[in-house]
């Protein structure tokens, strides 16, 4: 995938390749928020963290969230409590850690702001292939907003059940086609 970009100051072109492949951008050393933010995932991942997901906001940047702090608690009579985490911002371009506010100080109207999580990594990290405390897909506008939800509801231009919606719809169909894909490899 190409991009094309016009400088607006000369007006001159110039095309820009898109990858999603790690080894070239660590051998390059050339990217976006794109580029970075998958080598920053790929990284965790390759670090053990397992419960790490991409952002994406519509507008025009991407991040990495990981969550921290999750980790099995006993329990006295011998059964296993799930730890409350919590969701770290991670964004290489901007070198900002756990700053999730940073781009409504760069004036920016968050619309719609999407985590998703990889389902393969959530069925692989339970029996049933079921983790009910993460979502492939969840709605964080207002993670990196100082707006409320109202305010949010109004930009957007479309109530927020329906957003909740959709967002559960994608999810669903996410998880559904990833056991179909799982399904025939395993046959």
């Amino acid at each position: 995938r190409t991009e094309l970009y016009r400088c607006r100051s000369c007006s001159a072109f110039t095309r820009f390749p898109r990858y999603n492949k790690a080894l070239w951008v660590t051998q390059t050393r050339r990217g976006r928020c794109g580029e970075y933010s998958m080598l920053l995932y790929r990284m965790l991942r390759s670090l053990g963290y397992e419960k790490i997901r991409w952002v994406v906001d519509w507008a025009d940047h991407v991040w990495v969230e990981v969550l921290l702090g999750d980790g099995v608690k006993s329990k006295s009579d011998a059964t296993e409590e799930i730890g409350i985490g919590r969701w770290v911002h991670l964004d290489p371009c901007e070198a900002a850690v756990d700053n999730p506010l940073l781009y409504s100080s760069w004036g920016k109207n968050q619309t719609y702001l999407m985590a998703f999580y990889d389902p393969y990594a959530m069925m692989a990290s339970t029996s049933d292939g079921k983790d009910s405390s993460i979502q492939p897909v969840e709605d964080v506008t207002l993670r990196y907003t100082n707006d409320e939800i109202d305010v949010v509801t109004e930009r957007r231009g479309i109530p927020e059940q329906s957003v909740a919606e959709a967002v559960k719809e994608v999810s669903c169909k996410m998880v559904s086609k990833l056991k179909d894909v799982v399904a025939v490899t395993k046959s």
